[in-house]
């Protein structure tokens, strides 16, 4: 739900309390029932600013995060594009999961379309990946499969997320992963923007072409992507352990959008592949266990 944006790598508690200056044009900015804080990241026609409910003004905390218009396109009636981002956010925010950001209040109206969701204690995929050195196998397949469940709710609901990057992917530091920003979400089979404004790097080759109906496949791709970067920073593991995870990754990033497997079909295997490997890392390579009768 935060796009483009790129908010810091720290962890930032609920707690905090932000450096707003009296002076500053946002310090008294009320949209609907809340108010304004201090901007956090702007991208792609919108912004990030915190906030908190508008009668708490003489509360130091700042739990929400609001989504709205860059302030450079809020003259008069807001960008074309910017429009269509919020309404496929509230429009498909109606898919409810645990590893799916939740939007807490909206507003399509006026110029100064909003969206308003938690503060949540996390940093992106990449950010998270660069604080470990290395970590095991397993851990970067729990990720992945928690990335695959938020997926596999939008896709059951009729809807594609069309920019799964590690940028939109938040992990907290119990390894909680959610999904943010749809503001490039479209429905199944309805035709996708002609003007491609994805990540190329994670985008399946005929969403990067552009001129296709949007494809639960596309966001399939983008996790076989996700996948096989995280699989690069992971200990080393024997390869009877590595092969069928990079089989499943091999299949997800098929050219061919009929070759890659069913979002239900990732999750499935993710899982068996996590238990699978999760057992090697308990039990060290060549001990051997006595069964149970």
């Amino acid at each position: 739900m935060f796009g483009k944006s790129r908010a810091s790598s720290k962890p930032t508690s609920a707690a905090e309390t932000p450096t707003c200056s009296m002076n500053s044009p946002f310090s008294q900015r009320i949209l609907g029932i809340w108010r304004v804080g201090r901007s956090l990241a702007k991208g792609n026609g919108t912004e990030l600013f915190l906030a908190q409910p508008a009668d708490a003004a003489d509360s130091p905390r700042w739990d929400y995060i609001l989504k709205t218009v860059a302030a450079t396109e809020n003259q008069g009636v807001p960008a074309v594009q910017s429009t269509r981002r919020f309404n496929q956010i509230i429009a498909s925010s109606s898919v409810k999961h645990p590893n799916l950001v939740p939007i807490l209040d909206e507003s399509a109206g006026g110029t100064s379309p909003y969206v308003v969701m938690p503060r949540l204690d996390a940093v992106n995929l990449k950010n998270r990946i660069s604080q470990i050195s290395q970590f095991a196998l397993p851990v970067a397949l729990w990720w992945t499969r928690q990335l695959a469940q938020a997926t596999e709710a939008l896709h059951q609901n009729g809807w594609i997320h069309g920019d799964i990057t590690p940028d939109n992917v938040l992990v907290d530091s119990q390894g909680h992963v959610t999904l943010i920003d749809l503001g490039n979400a479209a429905r199944v089979h309805s035709p996708m923007p002609p003007l491609f404004r994805g990540t190329a790097e994670y985008a399946a080759p005929e969403l990067a072409a552009g001129n296709t109906a949007a494809l639960a496949a596309m966001d399939i791709h983008s996790l076989g992507r996700i996948l096989l970067e995280t699989l690069a920073s992971t200990e080393p593991t024997h390869s009877r352990s590595v092969e069928p995870v990079a089989e499943l990754i091999e299949q997800m990033i098929s050219p061919d959008p009929l070759e890659r497997p069913s979002t239900r079909q990732v999750v499935s295997r993710l899982l068996k592949l996590e238990i699978d490997t999760l057992g090697c890392h308990i039990v060290p390579e060549g001990q051997t266990t006595r069964r149970a009768a």
